[in-house]
């Protein structure tokens, strides 16, 4: 019973040893996969911003994993792990992006391409807050003190510009 016993605790200690080395190489994978989930995030709240809009653009949080997984097994497989990704990244967001055309009124399309587009930009810290909020404001801002060096250039736009 003894020996047994010890002859179970070394598979069992075998196995933890085979368990742990397993965990790792998951932690590493998964890790590896972080940016997309990241992207998949921001596009999956912009589409949710929708319905701020318009009641009607309400998008289910399976519908939007389906359509994932949808990209994942339609997308070109590549055994590099980082263009594997940006191939992903891009068959995904176009994607979503036509499937969510699909489903939106003609005047709504453009302000669905531009939200993507500045929510994308500022998750890559591309747009900072200042140029977010110039976009949604227009600019609008005190006096200008710097005087407008072209003659050609309309004043409204040269202080949009010097605001921005």
């Amino acid at each position: 019973v003894l020996s047994s016993s010890k002859v179970l605790a070394n598979e069992i200690s075998e196995k933890q040893e085979i368990a742990a080395e397993t965990e790792i190489k998951i932690n590493k994978t998964r890790q590896e996969y972080l940016p997309i989930a990241i992207h998949s995030s921001v596009l999956f709240f912009t589409i949710s911003d929708l319905a701020a809009i318009d009641p009607m653009y309400q998008y289910s949080l399976p519908w939007f994993i389906n359509l994932f997984i949808n990209a994942i097994d339609n997308s070109e497989p590549n055994e590099d792990i980082q263009k594997r990704l940006v191939i992903l990244r891009e068959y995904f967001t176009e994607l979503l992006y036509r499937n969510i055309c699909r489903s939106l009124f003609e005047k709504d399309k453009l302000l669905f391409s531009f939200l993507m587009c500045c929510n994308i930009l500022k998750n890559k810290q591309m747009m900072n807050d200042d140029e977010w909020g110039f976009l949604l404001t227009g600019g609008v801002g005190l006096d200008n003190p710097h005087k407008n060096p072209y003659s050609w250039l309309p004043i409204k736009a040269w202080d949009e510009m010097t605001r921005l």
